[in-house]
């Protein structure tokens, strides 16, 4: 009897976790979304992945700012904002990496976006998104 409660209290804690922001590529960059329009720099770095918060940092280093300081200037920057949140669709999953379609109202365009599943939850992996947009241009 112990061993069903224990059994049934993990499948709980799974299913509520699995509830949370970064349960699936499109949750997470709506949730990276949403912290960007309230500027808050730690839900933002909490959706990104772990190669592109390093690479961020190199980059901040460079210019001798912290992340968050390169973060909350560009933020501040009147070119990078946008009250709507662009359309997705074709969410792709293949195991650990994922990529979502975003609609690029500027150009009508459908700009892809890169994913990595990290620790369970899924994580913006803008390294690789700026990777292969360069590759495009």
């Amino acid at each position: 009897m112990r061993k069903r409660t224990l059994f049934v209290a993990l499948m709980l804690m799974l299913a509520v976790a699995g509830c949370k922001s970064g349960s699936s590529p499109t949750a997470t960059f709506k949730a990276f979304f949403e912290a960007q329009q309230k500027k808050d720099v730690a839900a933002m770095k909490k959706n990104l992945s772990k190669t592109s918060l390093a690479i961020m940092e190199r980059s901040a280093k460079e210019q001798n700012k912290s992340v968050d300081d390169a973060i909350k200037e560009q933020l501040d920057n009147p070119a990078s904002k946008t009250d709507k949140i662009p359309e997705t669709r074709n969410e792709k999953i293949n195991g650990n990496e994922a990529t979502l379609e975003l609609h690029n109202e500027e150009t009508n365009k459908w700009d892809m976006m890169y994913f990595a599943k990290e620790d369970g939850a899924w994580k913006i992996a803008l390294d690789r998104t700026i990777e292969e947009m360069l590759k495009k241009s």
